[in-house]
């Protein structure tokens, strides 16, 4: 819970469904079966997907549906990209390095975990307000009972209220649209918005719904946060892609995942699919992800593309394709080289090449400790999440059963940070960090401060800093002010499959390019947009009303190509 949580939309009641970007269903098409069918002479033909996070795996998985060979290459020895349970030395139990808290309004994600997969449990994740809470701002101890909307301090309150009314009366034409499945009315309002906020800072969204508020509201605002390190880091960003948290119930009812992220990773490699012949298998019975195999370039020169890789030993290699997949971060496509120019003929179009070379990326930094118990639960005095404006920003106790943790131990996210609060700790090693931590929770809770000790010492800190991740360069892309316009080109390069005269062969997926950042729902939505994109390529019938039949002209955010 969060002041933005709470206004969040309910629509699951609403038969207009998808982003309010794109007003698509994937959940419909996917139900439905294969995304397409492949003639049987191309069955069997080889697919290059770069990356096996969400995304590509999504696409790797229907692909193989259809009878196509997905061939994966990922650069580190694992699955998943930032979909990562990273396990404690010697145990089972692990702290989620990337993708952590799941809103129900995923409707693919939660469509693949649950009927696809079979993994339905899950709890309320231990946001502000959903269990005992405790803010330390400014030097003052200020307690968040559960399930209010708001802390118990009369500026807090004002402030939570205020925001509210604000938010309320961007958010309340937008539900009674959705509410009477009014898809032009929806669209015409979401327009307006875009009209007015596409060049502001958030801050100065704020600022201006809000004018009222002095420095010090929109600084404790900014300390209040979203539920997960403040909102003083992400001012800069731009105002719609905050105010789409909301619009698409982003911050709403956001689920814990006892079993783990990867687990759900696991399943899209080794769960078996029908396929065209009848046979049965699955990602991991083909052996598609090749493993420690670092993509260096993607060459047209060819009649197909041709993917340059250098395997574990360093040995280079070159293969030709009739399709690929890039579905890797945008900081990762621009060192691919996909910007570059040259005499060759260029890989995406001069548009996208430049909204990979902008769209910003976020910093992010988590700590995490695992403790021999619960000891949070044991004193009903003791916070289980704490937000400060010190360094720490974030903390939450988090509650693993069993059997996913036979031992019962506690796992404690003992910091939480985005952006500038990131960029603080990136020269401090993880026991300076939990050193700096401890002293500053001792200041909200002495008694919680004083159990924050690591099962076997120094091997239980784990702690992760996206920025300086190999393959990575950041946690999640956050557009600014103006940028709305290179996620347009990014999302829709997938179509163009539909030019037969200038198409590729190459097309672009992951959460980076899609109108969720950060969200499981935006890797898995554009990994079926180029799975489908490759189906298309391949020669296969794509099943009507597929993401090809999205229109790219539903909204205009102010592209370069749609000026006069």
């Amino acid at each position: 819970m969060s002041l933005l949580s709470n206004i969040a939309p309910n629509t699951s009641a609403s038969s207009i469904k998808g982003m309010i970007d794109t007003l698509y269903d994937y959940v419909d098409f996917i139900k439905q079966g294969p995304i397409a069918s492949l003639p049987q002479p191309l069955w069997g033909t080889e697919v290059a997907i770069i990356g096996a996070g969400a995304s590509g795996l999504a696409a790797a998985y229907e692909l193989l549906k259809i009878g196509a060979q997905p061939v994966v290459f990922e650069a580190s020895n694992r699955l998943g990209g930032r979909a990562y349970s990273h396990k404690f030395p010697n145990s089972d139990i692990f702290a989620e390095f990337g993708a952590m808290r799941f809103p129900l309004s995923g409707g693919l994600f939660l469509f693949y975990l649950n009927q696809v997969f079979g993994l339905t449990e899950r709890g309320p994740f231990p946001d502000p307000g959903q269990v005992p809470t405790r803010l330390y701002y400014e030097n003052r101890i200020i307690d968040w009972p559960t399930g209010e909307s708001t802390p118990k301090d009369a500026k807090f309150r004002a402030i939570g209220q205020a925001w509210s009314q604000f938010s309320n009366g961007l958010w309340q034409p937008l539900q009674e649209a959705w509410q009477s499945q009014d898809r032009d009315r929806l669209r015409q309002i979401w327009q307006s918005y875009i009209d007015r906020y596409k060049n502001l800072t958030f801050y100065e969204g704020v600022r201006q719904g809000i004018p009222h508020w002095t420095d010090e509201e929109l600084n404790a605002f900014g300390a209040l946060g979203i539920g997960s390190g403040g909102f003083g880091p992400l001012y800069s960003a731009n105002f719609l892609e905050i105010f789409r948290l909301i619009a698409n119930g982003w911050e709403n009812q956001q689920q814990f995942l006892p079993f783990g992220i990867s687990t759900m990773m696991e399943r899209f490699y080794h769960q078996s699919v029908t396929l065209p012949s009848g046979e049965s298998a699955s990602l991991a019975s083909t052996e598609a992800i090749r493993y420690r195999s670092q993509v260096t370039a993607i060459d047209l020169s060819q009649e197909q593309p041709q993917v340059t890789w250098r395997d574990s030993q360093g040995t280079t290699h070159h293969q030709c394709f009739p399709a690929v997949i890039v579905a890797i971060p945008t900081r990762a496509m621009e060192r691919l080289g996909l910007t570059l120019g040259g005499s060759g003929i260029p890989v995406v179009d001069e548009a996208v090449k430049v909204a990979i070379r902008n769209l910003h990326t976020t910093n992010s930094s988590k700590l995490f400790i695992r403790t021999k118990t619960k000891f949070w639960l044991d004193d009903p005095t003791f916070p289980q999440n704490i937000q400060t404006d010190e360094l720490p920003r974030g903390v939450y106790a988090l509650d693993y059963p069993r059997p996913y943790n036979p031992e019962d131990n506690g796992v404690i996210l003992i910091s939480y940070t985005w952006e500038d609060d990131s960029s603080k700790l990136l020269a401090l090693d993880k026991q300076e960090r939990l050193q700096c931590f401890r002293q500053a929770i001792a200041n909200v809770s002495p008694e919680f401060a004083e159990h924050l000790q690591p099962l076997q010492g120094e091997d239980d800190i784990l702690c992760v800093d996206w920025e300086v991740e190999s393959g990575y360069q950041g946690a999640f892309k956050l557009q600014y002010p103006g940028q709305d316009a290179h996620l347009h080109a990014l999302y829709y390069q997938f179509q163009t499959a539909l030019s037969p005269e200038s198409d590729r062969g190459i097309y672009l997926a992951g959460d980076g390019v899609s109108w969720a950042g950060g969200w499981m729902e935006g890797a898995l939505t554009t990994g079926i947009n180029s799975a489908c994109a490759v189906a298309l390529r391949l020669g296969g019938r794509v099943r009507p009303g597929s993401p090809l039949s999205q229109n790219p002209n539903l909204y205009h955010y102010g592209d370069r190509s749609s000026e006069p």
